[in-house]
């Protein structure tokens, strides 16, 4: 399947013309669901890791994915180990296991919805792997309607997983059709039970009032990183660690940190830290270029750094590949993208949470010791933080990462409770 470019025909996984041929595939993938519905979900999470490996070493994606994401072709090869080691059968085991109870990977899945259908954002690739994957865990079809900018991805995971396990492959439908395009859009979610979106503000609004409340929607999040002055004296890799996770998916990601928090008064100061950012997006760079930038975004970009230019204490560190602005004023506030993150310096961390915007942030990734990473985690949590990890690791989160505060399973089985903060050691 080729990248469809804008005002392309819909895209399908099997032959469909037409709205009507698409209910009818979707129809099939429900009654292929029902007939496994008898199935252990060990066996499930087995045939999705297997088709997870399959899925990663497809030429024609690897081949094709840059074009169609507007990412180097080794960053959207990094995607795409990041976006298969997600769907590791061991780890999907250990998150039945989590949410549903000792043993429950040797049984079927509870009882829950026939249909699951996802809306997925564009910016980041590979969002279709765990898409399918959840739906697949709690025993649902799946039909996933992929984003603009990677209409390959979930293709290509579904012709993986059709080669390892065609009886599950049958529950499962995905494409691609235009935004606006109501008659797909009703044709593709009118059975399901419940519909996960992802993307802006504006687009899971719109949904919402077509689709009520069977809509899980995902918002637009931000990402931040945080570092003590004990960790920062100590640690000589760190710059590096963090400019990957600036440098991954081209910092689109609602994982990607946009600002990070540096505490001062340490052996190393936040101003010397910045520099060796800077430094370190150069060198990430080497490994994994930037893709090519839209005239918007080089636009932004400019403006943020002569803005920042002008600001008392500022200073703009960095080119090309990367630009640390280096920010006296603690507010957060968003940057232009592109491998740009704001340094703020902090008296202490213990006022980190004051600093960010409520309901906002997504992953906090920290460089703190044990006493004082625990001492953020009730703040944090009330923030509507959902995932809290070391820097480095931003980027690659497990199935288990509970977004928006939920959990991963039981968010698609209706289940409510208490909000879920992941924190990865």
């Amino acid at each position: 399947m080729r990248p469809a470019p804008r005002g392309a025909r819909p895209l399908v996984s099997g032959r469909c013309d037409t709205p009507a041929e698409l209910a009818a595939l979707v129809a099939d993938a429900v009654r292929a669901g029902t007939r496994l519905r008898a199935r252990a979900i060990g066996e499930t999470a087995e045939a999705l890791g297997a088709a997870a490996a399959r899925w990663a070493t497809d030429s024609q994606l690897l081949r094709d994915l840059p074009a169609a994401t507007r990412l180097s072709a080794p960053l959207a090869a990094a995607a795409v180990r990041i976006a298969a080691a997600a769907v590791d059968t061991s780890a999907m085991l250990a998150l039945v296991e989590h949410e549903f109870g000792a043993g429950a990977a040797s049984r079927p899945a509870p009882r829950g919805p026939s249909l699951v259908g996802h809306v997925l954002a564009g910016n980041v690739p590979a969002l279709g792997l765990p898409a399918i994957a959840l739906g697949c865990l709690v025993g649902a079809a799946v039909v996933v309607k992929s984003g603009r900018d990677d209409p390959l991805s979930a293709p290509a995971f579904h012709r993986a997983l059709e080669a390892v396990d065609p009886a599950l492959a049958a529950t499962v439908v995905t494409a691609y059709w235009p935004g606006g395009e109501r008659a797909w859009e009703e044709a593709a979610f009118a059975r399901a039970d419940v519909v996960v979106a992802s993307g802006t503000d504006e687009t899971v609004a719109a949904l919402a009032g077509r689709l009520g409340a069977r809509l899980l929607a995902y918002g637009e999040r931000v990402s931040v990183a945080a570092v003590s002055r004990e960790v920062l004296g100590r640690d000589e890799p760190l710059a590096e660690r963090l400019a990957l996770d600036v440098a991954l998916h081209d910092q689109r990601g609602c994982l990607s940190p946009c600002a990070v928090y540096v505490e001062a008064d340490g052996s190393l100061s936040p101003m010397a830290f910045a520099e060796r950012l800077a430094a370190a997006l150069d060198t990430v760079a080497q490994a994994l270029p930037p893709g090519p930038a839209t005239i918007e975004e080089r636009a932004a970009r400019r403006l943020l750094a002569g803005e920042a230019e002008w600001e008392p204490r500022s200073r703009v560190l960095g080119g090309a590949d990367g630009l640390v602005v280096y920010d006296p004023r603690p507010a957060f506030r968003p940057t232009a993208g592109r491998r740009t993150i704001r340094l703020h310096p902090l008296d202490t961390l213990a006022a980190l949470p004051v600093m960010l915007p409520r309901g906002r942030v997504e992953c906090v990734g920290l460089a703190a010791s044990g006493p004082e990473a625990a001492a953020l985690v009730p703040a944090l949590r009330a923030l509507g933080v959902a995932r809290i990890c070391p820097i480095g690791r931003m980027q690659q989160p497990t199935l288990a990462w509970p977004r928006g505060q939920r959990l991963p399973l039981g968010s698609l089985l209706g289940r409510q409770g208490p909000t879920v903060l992941e924190i990865e050691a």
